[in-house]
């Protein structure tokens, strides 16, 4: 068990260690689904996780067992009062008024904009035959997908994105030192600025949208300034770190995993639960910290109160008492209900939005395949995964799609197949969108 211990430590703390993830994923499930580490416990057990998260000993603050959240600059502050960041009551209040912006009836509402807006990005990028998915695509798309639910206007989109990669790196950076803290803020008051002239236009003439609902609501006193902003900032901050992710975990094995696109393309149908199997394969998220306020019996152990405890979602997803057969990509699987999307109270508020999102993409993808080779040249090997513990996707994700040949029009009795095609006249292709 030792050895074990020293593989996972390792395996937390530094990204060369990462590079064969479902190894250790299958001998933390095999021996040792819930395993403590000294200063933390690591569950990984799909089921010894969901009872992890539904005892009601178990809160998001760690300050609630002493620790002190990370970070001193305002814009830490303001994180600290994100949704996901709530416990209990308080979190229930905030998540009601969050709920109706993510309504069955809203999304119908945007999903035409999300499809366009992925269009009118995707369509320049595959007609230049290269690009990279991660920076060309995956990290605006989030941004436009926000601003569609907060109804910020187009003009405004590429400011709004300075300030979600402001978000992102001071997420991922919670120890910079004072010249960036002060640095971060004064960016900070420019976004605070710009969401307080939104709520100033929506109080005059108000929408559907989310921003339009706070301002009611900041202005009936169920919530502050402060609240409302941590708001705008989660949807901007999530978006960017784990819809991204997400979207390169997903483009990831579609092409690399044979027929993937061909069946979105042959069934668009098919196209949300396609990325549903790649977020559980991928797992963008690939763990979550919980601090226990009571003892949490789990597997024939207690986890004591006062103690903090990983959680490692990635595992978890490919638990083989949960999913059989669980690294085979099975978008028909009977059991769907995975943990990429967190779980219980906490589970994401935009899960029905990723999926929006997502299936729209690989449509889009799949169609593109039947004019073009849509493929990347990465391999396991070569792929440049986050070093990020928390966020387990892509640093980069470059993909090839040239045009398909297509052989001129004969003026004479032609050959049975033209010269370099496969039957029928259609070129043989890899791996990749349009391989048959």
């Amino acid at each position: 068990m030792d050895s074990l211990r020293h593989e996972l430590a390792r395996f937390i703390q530094s990204p060369a260690a990462r590079h064969d993830p479902p190894r250790l994923y299958r001998r933390l499930l095999t021996e040792a689904p819930v395993l403590d580490l000294g200063r933390v416990t690591v569950v990984s057990g799909y089921d010894e996780i969901v009872t992890v998260l539904m005892h009601p000993g178990t809160v998001v603050d760690p300050a609630a067992v002493g620790i002190a959240r990370p970070g001193t600059s305002r814009l830490a502050e303001v994180v600290a009062r994100m949704l996901p960041l709530r416990d209990g009551a308080d979190h229930s209040r905030l998540k009601r008024l969050a709920t109706a912006a993510f309504s069955a009836r809203r999304l119908d509402a945007i999903r035409g904009r999300i499809t366009d807006t992925a269009e009118r990005l995707l369509e320049p990028l595959l007609a230049a035959g290269s690009f990279d998915m991660v920076a060309d695509f995956a990290v605006p798309l989030p941004v436009a997908v926000s601003c569609a639910i907060l109804d910020i206007p187009e003009h405004d989109r590429h400011r709004v994105t300075g300030w979600a990669a402001l978000v992102a790196r001071s997420l991922l950076d919670p120890h910079a030192g004072p010249e960036e803290t002060a640095a971060f803020d004064a960016e900070f008051e420019e976004f605070r600025d710009y969401v307080e002239e939104l709520c100033a236009r929506r109080a005059a003439d108000p929408g559907d949208d989310l921003i339009s609902k706070l301002t009611v609501a900041r202005a009936a006193g169920k919530i502050d300034s402060d609240d409302l902003l941590a708001f705008v900032v989660m949807l901007l901050a999530n978006g960017l770190e784990t819809l991204t992710s997400g979207l390169a975990v997903a483009v990831w094995h579609s092409l690399t995993t044979p027929g993937a696109l061909d069946l979105v393309r042959d069934r668009p149908e098919t196209a949300e639960a396609v990325f549903d199997e790649c977020q559980r394969l991928g797992s963008p998220v690939r763990a979550s910290a919980r601090a226990l306020t009571g003892d949490v019996p789990v597997a024939g152990t207690v986890l004591p109160a006062g103690t903090v405890t990983l959680l490692l979602y990635a595992a978890a997803n490919r638990d083989p008492r949960r999913f059989p057969d669980p690294d085979r990509f099975d978008p028909a699987r009977a059991e769907r209900r995975h943990l990429a999307f967190g779980h219980g109270p906490h589970h994401c508020l935009g899960a029905p939005l990723s999926l929006m999102a997502g299936g729209a993409v690989l449509r889009l993808l799949a169609a593109a395949g039947a004019e073009r080779t849509v493929s990347t040249p990465l391999t396991e090997e070569t792929a440049p995964w986050s070093e990020q513990f928390v966020f387990g996707g892509l640093r980069s994700l470059p993909i090839l799609s040239p045009r398909r040949a297509v052989d001129p029009a004969p003026v004479a009795a032609p050959p049975p197949y033209g010269p370099g095609s496969g039957p029928g006249g259609r070129e043989t292709v890899g791996a990749g969108a349009g391989a048959r």
